[in-house]
């Protein structure tokens, strides 16, 4: 007589199962917008794990064209557009160039519609940033997704960049109270107007390879820079890739584009 068999309990499966898998996405009310603003001072990573929840940019842009706005109420009407432009053919040989064989007729008629111009960017630098947003957003999506396996969608993308760039509303700020306070504004050199950056010491006609190089090094835009890093981490759905690299990660990409821009001003 044959003894009994135990039963063999089933293998377990290879995988666990698919919900164990998935990232675990905030919930709960999450932060406000103005705690996600304030916060991007002070606790930048709270601002940009909350994007996982609610990966909303238009507070932070919303802002910023409001205040850019703002920004060409106050400066163009204190300054000389035409003395402003000016003053950048003068840092460019071949626009000198361009300028010099215009007769004074022409030459004057071209300044006066890129006066116009001007004057138009300042007013509606708000789109210039949305659009340049889109594009950047874009750009670092496929860098953090393709190459760092991150899991950030467009729109947590755009999020990321537009509270990374919301800082830089300091310097606006900023110049704004310069040319408020200063006897004669058009002394302000409105293309790279405060000692934050090495390039406001030196010579914007000299060696412009090295002065392209000086400009970027400037704290609001190594800081944007640490915060995107910092936030293509911490709004990762896989947790990809660490602090460290993304930091990294985004200070390649500037020093890349850094170069480029150098090069491009040497030319």
């Amino acid at each position: 007589m044959s003894s009994p068999t135990t039963p063999t309990p089933p293998p377990p499966p290879p995988f666990p199962p698919a919900h164990a898998l998935a990232p675990e996405e905030p919930s709960g009310p999450g932060l406000s917008e103005p705690a996600r603003l304030i916060n991007t001072f002070f606790a930048p990573r709270k601002t940009f794990t909350d994007l996982k929840r609610n990966p909303s940019w238009w507070v932070p842009w919303a802002i910023s064209a409001v205040l850019c706005v703002i920004y060409a109420i106050v400066v163009v009407p204190r300054i000389d557009i035409q003395r402003f432009l000016q003053a950048q053919i003068d840092r460019s040989p071949s626009a000198q160039r361009r300028m010099e064989q215009l007769p004074p007729e022409q030459r004057q008629q071209v300044m006066t519609m890129q006066a116009k111009g001007t004057k138009v960017t300042f007013y509606a630098f708000g789109a210039v940033i949305l659009v340049g947003g889109l594009i950047f957003a874009a750009v670092l999506m496929a860098v953090f997704n393709f190459l760092l396996g991150s899991e950030v969608p467009f729109g947590r993308s755009m999020a990321i960049v537009f509270y990374s760039f919301f800082p830089l509303n300091l310097a606006t700020i900023l110049l704004m109270i310069s040319v408020l306070v200063s006897a004669d504004p058009n002394t302000i050199d409105l293309t790279n107007p405060m000692p934050t950056n090495p390039a406001f010491f030196m010579d914007p006609t000299g060696n412009k390879f090295l002065y392209g190089i000086a400009r970027n090094l400037d704290i609001f835009r190594l800081w944007a820079v640490a915060l995107l890093g910092l936030g293509f981490s911490a709004a990762s759905s896989n947790r990809k890739p660490s602090v460290s690299t993304g930091i990294t990660t985004m200070f390649v990409v500037f020093a890349l584009l850094t170069l480029i821009t150098a090069v491009w001003g040497s030319m």
